[in-house]
């Protein structure tokens, strides 16, 4: 079990689609971001400097991966299926790379339902096929508990 404020590997931290892990991963990322709208008056910052509030949240991951086609095609199936996934992005547990990877008992991360907005495959000639997806969250972002 990791610690408080240990550096955690890049490779332990994971993308799981529907409890499993999406095989071959190179690299995974999670963006939240907040919209915000402008509340500027003339009682804040004496009217020189701008102020906002959050209006909405929304949140996304990414996964870069070499190319399997058992994976694409999951991916492909939910994606024009437009069914939502559940995702997790979190620490990841087990040791059998056949089986797959699944989230970490107890885990630290973060957990949502999400839809996939982008699948991407490259075979670049004399190199790995690589593919790439994105999910955009529909709803809430959690912690897990």
């Amino acid at each position: 079990k990791k610690m408080a404020n240990e550096i955690i590997n890049g490779s332990d931290l994971m993308v799981f689609v529907n409890q499993k892990s999406i095989a071959l991963a190179t690299s995974h990322s999670l963006s939240i971001s907040a919209e915000t709208v402008d509340t500027s008056n003339k009682d804040v910052g004496g009217g020189d400097w701008a102020s906002s509030t959050v209006k909405k949240m929304s949140w996304e991951c990414s996964t870069e991966n070499l190319y399997s086609k058992d994976a694409y095609k999951k991916l492909y199936d939910a994606m024009v299926k437009k069914t939502p996934v559940d995702i997790v992005f979190d620490l990841k547990e087990g040791t059998e790379l056949q089986t797959g990877w699944t989230p970490a008992t107890g885990g630290t991360g973060y957990t949502g339902k999400a839809i996939i907005t982008s699948l991407e495959a490259n075979a670049p000639d004399g190199d790995n096929a690589t593919f790439s997806a994105t999910f955009t969250g529909v709803g809430a972002l959690s912690p897990r508990t």
